[in-house]
This record gives C-alpha cells, structure tokens and sequence, in this order.
C-alpha cells in the first residue's frame, strides 16, 4: 500500500470527524427547536425524496467509483468513462425527478412546500461526481470542499433555527448545502479530465452493470428509509421524529468507525485487479477487528449514557430515547462488519449477487416486520425491525466470507475487547450515579469511559490504536498478532 491511503484517511477523517462533532452542536438545537413533530417532517418528507434519489444516482456511487479506479491509469479511457457516466445519470436525474413531480402533485398535497424543497436533493444527485474523486483516490477535494459548505450549514442552523417556524428554513438549508456540496466539486474537475456527451448507445453500456448495484440500494432502502415512511402512515410524524433521533448517535458513530470502509475501496478493487487474494483476505480480517475495538466500547458506552445524555441533548420531547437507545445499540458493533464485507470483499470483487440477496433478505424481514410491529408498538416496533434487519444482513454476508475465505473472529482478542469495555461501562455506572442530567455529567462519564477503556485494553494486551495506523500504512496484515485461515 501507499503513502495514499494514509493521506486520504486523514482528509476523509476530516471530514467525517466534522460531520461528527457538528450534529453534536446541532442535534440539541434541532430537537429543541422543532420538536419530535418538526423532526418528524423533515424526515418523513426526506424519506419520499430519498426513493428519487436512489433512482436518479442508479448505483452509481459504488459503481463509478469502482470503473474509474480501473481506468484511472489510462487517461483516454478515464475520460471516455467519466463523460458516459455523467450523461447516462443526466437522463436517469431527469427521469427520477419527473416521477418525483408527478408523485407529489398527485398524492402528496400535505406539506406541499416541503416536498418541493427536498426535490433539490434530487438536482444535487446529477451534480455529484465524488465518485469520481474517490476512484482516483483523491479524497482531499471531495472531503474540504464538502466540509467548506457543512460549515456554512452549520453556521445558518446555529444562527437562525430558533423554533417550530424555522422549519422550512431548516429543510432549505439541509438541501441547498447537499447541492452546493456537489456542484463545487466541478471547479476541480477540469485539470483531471475532458468531458464531452456521448452518444447513446455507448452510455448504455453501462446501465445493466449500474442497475446490478441499484437494486441492492433498494433493498436498503427498504429497511432504512422505508421504516420512516411506514411510521409516518400507520402511526404520525411525531413518530417518525422519535425514530430518527434514535438512530442519530449510533448513526454518527457507524460513521465514524466505517470511515476507512470508503477509503480502502478503491485500494481493495486495485488488489482484487491484481489477484492479490491472501493480502485481501488479511486486511479484511485485521481490519474487521481494528473496526471492533472501536465499536464494542462504543456501544456500551452509549448505552450507560443514554439516561443523562437524553434530557439535556435532545430535550424533552424525546424522554423514550433512554429506553430506545440501548436497544438499537448493539448495531453499533454490527453494521460496520456487514459494510466492511461489503465493500471490502463483495464488491470489489464484482460479487453483487451476494451483496443483492443479503439486502433483499433484509428488506423483505423489514417489510414483513414494519407492518407487523408498528400498528402495535409504534416507534419501538421500528426500533426492534432496524436491529433485527441489521443482524441479519450481517450474518448473511459473514457466512459467505467465512465459505469463500475461512474467516474467522479471534475470540480471545475479542473476549479482552468485551471485557474493557465491561469494565469501562461499570466503572462509569458506579462514579457517576446519581449525578444531574447535564453536558458536565456527560463530559464527565466519557473521561471516565476512555481513561477506564485504555487502561483494561492495555492491561489485556489488546491492540491499540496504534495497530489500526500501521494497517493504514499497509503493515498490519503481517502483524503476528492476527493469524489468518486461508
């Protein structure tokens, strides 16, 4: 591996690490300001637009981030790729937003204002060529002009979301920074390539290789966004917003630590290229348990901070959130493993049928589950369907990688990892009980928790963050500490 990788985790680390810490700050002024039932609006409206998204970016962000980093060294043909790929998602931009019009204007007359203001998501998808950036491995432009215009967003919810009346402002602000976000991406595009309309049928080729990874993104779709949309029918919006600030933190954190998933997707495509199979192989497995000495912690640390975190974070529309919260916990530790199979192994490797029947599998369960539990339990019932999705998707994809390459956990490093994490989550129930309900007390329990966390993991020998820098350099796979089946 090259010295890259390491640069483009640091600007994709950047960038994400802000994505992280701005919903700190903002999270508490949106829930404060608009309630669960503004919340509730922004995403259940979101949810709609989210299936035109889908269909006018047609897989292109997994697809086109994998076809230019096979090109990438030959600049007729990256050229000749990129100009076919951006006019075949002009026409699937225009088509999606037609249907997307003819949707609202037909069925969606409530909250009609707000619909045409989440259309512009659906613009932003036809300006976007982050593909592009992350298949030739140049995460820098990607990740500071994307962060340029977050923090402009930032500031205007800062500033101006004061209460329930700042709601379409709000949605303005989330959809023209998403637009913005990726038409600024094209002032640096000119000096890399020479883009020109092609005709038809040569950007047809592409279409049943892209459709390969649509389908797949719809089923995710189906037990992510779809739960909104079913709470937002069968139950309310005020749902849909209790939902959604439920999986906010562990959203941030799967962020987080599935970071360097999109960073080493261009890196695994060059070794499946070059058959590179045994390196492949160690670096899923080393990278797999790097992801869980992070995420086991966190998990269990979210879940003993839920009930002094929730009052002053989210305020007190959102109180079920100390119950909800250490229910969908666990997911922390599952989703970055079936995203590190996915686009570690899976795709890379070209094998979207696995990816398609794992998804499919969860998002027919999220259906069968959405309508069976909602009408029932209500937000809970969404809550329970999302970990139960989840799991399952996981496990699908492990037991394949685990037929096609062995895999295996080390149970002892991850029985060391369990037990710090143990440890931290009792140390920090026993100091702190009793205290307040506030960013103090929180503060507080997080010193407690990574002071705890480090010392038992260094007292059991587990790897440290250091291991996880090496592997960026490309060493950890020959690290004696992990021993690979092949």
């Amino acid at each position: 591996m090259t010295s890259s990788v390491g640069k483009n985790l640091f600007y994709q680390s950047l960038f994400q690490g802000i994505k992280i810490l701005m919903p700190i700050v903002t999270i508490p002024i949106i829930s404060k300001a608009l309630g669960a039932h503004g919340i509730g609006i922004y995403s259940f409206t979101n949810s709609i637009a989210e299936y035109f998204i889908l269909l006018s970016g047609l897989g292109i962000t997994l697809y086109g981030n994998r076809e230019i980093a096979m090109v990438r060294e030959d600049k007729k043909k990256l050229d000749q790729t990129f100009s076919e790929l951006v006019s075949l998602k002009l026409v699937t931009t225009a088509v999606s937003f037609i249907l997307y019009s003819v949707v609202v204007l037909v069925f969606l007359h409530r909250d009609f204002l707000y619909y045409i203001i989440q259309s512009l998501h659906i613009i932003a998808v036809l300006f976007d060529i982050s593909w592009f950036f992350m298949g030739i491995e140049d995460f820098k432009k990607v990740s500071l002009s994307n962060l340029a215009v977050q923090t402009a967003v930032f500031f205007g919810i800062v500033f101006f979301i004061k209460d329930y009346n700042d709601l379409p402002l709000y949605l303005l602000l989330q959809a023209l920074g998403n637009l913005f976000s990726q038409v600024v991406m094209w002032v640096f595009i000119y000096k890399k390539i020479s883009f020109h309309f092609v005709p038809i049928k040569k950007m047809m080729r592409h279409l049943f290789p892209m459709i390969a990874y649509f389908f797949p993104q719809i089923a995710v779709i189906f037990y992510t966004t779809l739960s909104k949309t079913i709470l937002g029918i069968l139950d309310s919006q005020t749902s849909v917003g209790i939902y959604t600030n439920t999986l906010n933190l562990s959203t941030i954190i799967i962020t987080m630590i599935s970071t360097i998933n999109l960073v080493m997707l261009p890196k695994m495509s060059n070794l499946f290229s070059k058959n590179k199979i045994d390196e492949i192989n160690k670096t899923l497995h080393s990278l797999i348990h790097a992801q869980l000495f992070i995420s086991i912690p966190a998990a269990f640390g979210v879940s003993v901070l839920a009930a002094t975190l929730v009052p002053w974070f989210f305020g007190n529309d959102f109180e079920a959130l100390k119950v909800f919260i250490p229910i969908i916990a666990p997911v922390i530790i599952i989703m970055p493993i079936g995203i590190a199979i996915s686009n570690q192994y899976l795709l890379p490797r070209g094998n979207t049928k696995i990816y398609a029947i794992s998804t499919f599998g969860g998002a027919a369960i999220s259906i069968l589950l959405n309508f069976t539990l909602i009408p029932i339990l209500g937000v809970v019932g969404s809550v329970l369907t999302s970990l139960i999705v989840e799991t399952f998707v996981t496990v699908f994809r492990l037991i394949y990688l685990n037929k096609q390459t062995k895999f295996t956990f080390d149970g002892n490093l991850i029985l060391r990892i369990v037990a710090s994490a143990t440890v931290m989550a009792l140390m920090i129930v026993v100091t702190t009980n009793g205290m307040n309900a506030t960013f103090v007390t929180t503060l507080v329990q997080i010193f407690i928790g990574v002071v705890t966390y480090a010392g038992c993991s260094t007292a059991l020998k587990v790897p440290f963050l250091k291991d996880l820098f090496i592997f960026l350099k490309g060493k950890l796979y020959q690290s004696k500490r992990y021993k690979v089946k092949n």
